[in-house]
């Protein structure tokens, strides 16, 4: 019994000392500009700039293998700020993005079946697709909100996500976390969204939702400024032709276009 207890008890010594050295030889030492640049960061580790976080982006930019501008949540304060300490020109700052979500169903939308899982998205996805007749629609249990971390999306009485333009960072978290891909980022300037991702013809689209784009063709024939044009069953806007007139959103039989 105690020759066991020994045995055990030196390997774990031996085990304990082996990693102890390991870990001692493989140690990465953080860069100096690298901590430097951290400290400019906001530190939300959101992702946004295509690393796992701001320690991560920190480190890329101290070793000149990242653009500087990349930073959503920090803008171009935070992008003039890592040009400064790097001794680089600033970037161009990008046109502000916000992201939207690409529905108009909610409530409006017609259920198959009585969902009665976990309340996340992801998880009501795994059950035939969702529990919307719409297999395109929002599901509404507000993943998306959850993961936001200004504070920029709640979910409304509709069923729907909330998204407050001037909160929103374009951080693409909401992005990341819907199943649907409903959210995508669009230039905060645009006004006219088609609010649907509907590619079925339109009865079908009518069948399971009371706002769907049906591709009915009004807001194409009655854009004066030819911004539209219908794509795969679904009307879709050119935001560079788009004047923000409002006849699309008025000839519009279901409101599909906000």
């Amino acid at each position: 019994m105690m020759a066991g207890f020994w045995a055990l008890t030196g390997l774990g010594v031996t085990l304990g000392v082996i990693l102890g050295l390991a870990a001692l030889f493989l140690l990465v030492k953080a860069s100096p500009l690298a901590g430097q640049l951290l400290e400019i960061l906001p530190g939300y580790n959101c992702g946004a700039c295509g690393s796992a976080g701001c320690a991560g982006y920190a480190e890329l930019l101290a070793g000149g293998k990242a653009a500087l501008n990349l930073c959503a949540p920090g803008g171009a304060d935070t992008g003039q700020k890592i040009a400064a300490l790097l001794g680089k020109e600033a970037a161009a700052v990008k046109e502000k993005n916000v992201v939207w979500i690409f529905c108009g169903g909610g409530v409006k939308a017609v259920d198959a079946y009585v969902y009665s899982g976990m309340h996340t998205c992801r998880a009501a996805m795994l059950v035939q697709g969702g529990y919307k007749k719409c297999r395109f629609g929002c599901l509404g249990f507000g993943d998306c909100s959850k993961v936001c971390q200004f504070g920029a999306i709640v979910m409304g009485e509709d069923g729907l996500p909330v998204i407050d333009r001037d909160k929103c960072l374009d951080c693409g978290a909401c992005i990341r976390a819907c199943p649907k891909g409903l959210l995508r980022r669009v230039v905060k300037k645009e006004l006219k969204l088609v609010l649907c991702s509907n590619h079925d013809r339109g009865p079908s689209a009518r069948a399971v939702c009371a706002a769907p784009c049906t591709a009915c063709g009004l807001c194409v024939k009655n854009c004066p400024y030819q911004a539209i044009a219908l794509r795969d069953n679904l009307a879709v806007i050119d935001p560079a032709k788009c004047t923000n007139c409002g006849v699309c959103a008025g000839k519009c039989p279901t409101k599909a276009i906000a």
